[in-house]
């Protein structure tokens, strides 16, 4: 039986911060006070992770102190070359900018090999992830062949409620409009999770395992996983973000709770590494 800290991994959704906030921010004290690329590169050693994926917000004034798209892209470029072949990225929107501004920055972004697809995060964007908002950001991710990775963990308040910015039944109607783009659905729609069955789409279970496990217990939550195609799943954390786990728990736990998944070998191997590696041709 394979072991999860064992086996090499691909994080397929992880948050960083440039060096440039952390300094101008000295006195944060919230979950973001944790990513610290050193600190992380220290951790992916320590628990044999080959590479990540650097996941963006959507807001500028999180990932620079220019506050601007270019200087958030500028960021992760120097995050990724500063650990070549450890770090890649998928590439911001500006809510604050017109899907034509945005669209013109993606097309000057790539090719770039650090760049892997785009993110959107509709609850940051204060977006329905189905508004036509989006539609040229789609256009593009189809004319480049670059997925799309969307942030789809309903609010607390919002839990069961089809209507928030990111449900799963909103992915679902831009997808229709969208076919032929390649889509993530990050932390597998949180509790809207039964929506995403049956979706064309990736799924990471960033955030969401230990949830599941607090929520349904560990059998429940095998019933889940194994109700998707393996083909589709990716192991991501989210670190150092978490709704239950303090940052340097995170690692340790999701270890823990996918050894008691009692999966195959074969399983492990692609949703460790495999299935990640093959849509973003790390």
């Amino acid at each position: 039986m394979i072991h999860w800290k064992d086996i090499s991994k691909i994080d397929a959704h992880i948050h960083l911060l440039p060096d440039e906030v952390h300094q101008a921010n000295p006195d944060s004290d919230d979950e973001f006070s944790y990513a610290i690329q050193d600190r992380h590169i220290e951790m992916m050693n320590h628990y044999n992770i080959k590479k990540s994926v650097i996941m963006t917000f959507n807001d500028p004034y999180l990932m620079s102190m220019d506050f601007t798209l270019d200087a958030v892209h500028r960021n992760i470029i120097g995050m990724c070359e500063r650990y070549p072949g450890r770090y890649y990225a998928f590439a911001d929107i500006d809510p604050g900018s017109s899907p034509e501004e945005n669209c013109d920055k993606l097309r000057e972004l790539f090719p770039n090999n650090w760049f892997k697809g785009i993110k959107i995060h509709p609850n940051n964007t204060g977006i329905n992830i189905d508004d036509e908002y989006n539609d040229p950001v789609f256009d593009l991710a189809e004319s480049l062949d670059l997925p799309i990775a969307i942030h789809s963990y309903p609010s607390s308040d919002k839990k069961h409620d089809p209507t928030d910015f990111c449900s799963p039944k909103r992915i679902t109607n831009i997808m229709n409009r969208h076919s032929n783009v390649k889509v993530i659905i990050c932390h597998m729609g949180g509790f809207q999770w039964e929506d995403c069955l049956g979706i064309d789409a990736y799924l990471d279970l960033s955030c969401i395992l230990p949830d599941y496990v607090k929520e349904y217990g560990i059998d429940k939550t095998r019933e889940i996983i194994k109700s998707f195609d393996i083909d589709r799943l990716f192991f991501a954390t989210d670190w150092p973000c978490s709704r239950s786990l303090d940052p340097n728990e995170i690692y340790e736990r999701y270890f823990e709770l996918l050894d008691a998944l009692q999966l195959t070998d074969e399983e492990v191997s692609k949703l460790a590494y495999h299935n990640i590696e093959k849509l973003l041709h790390l």
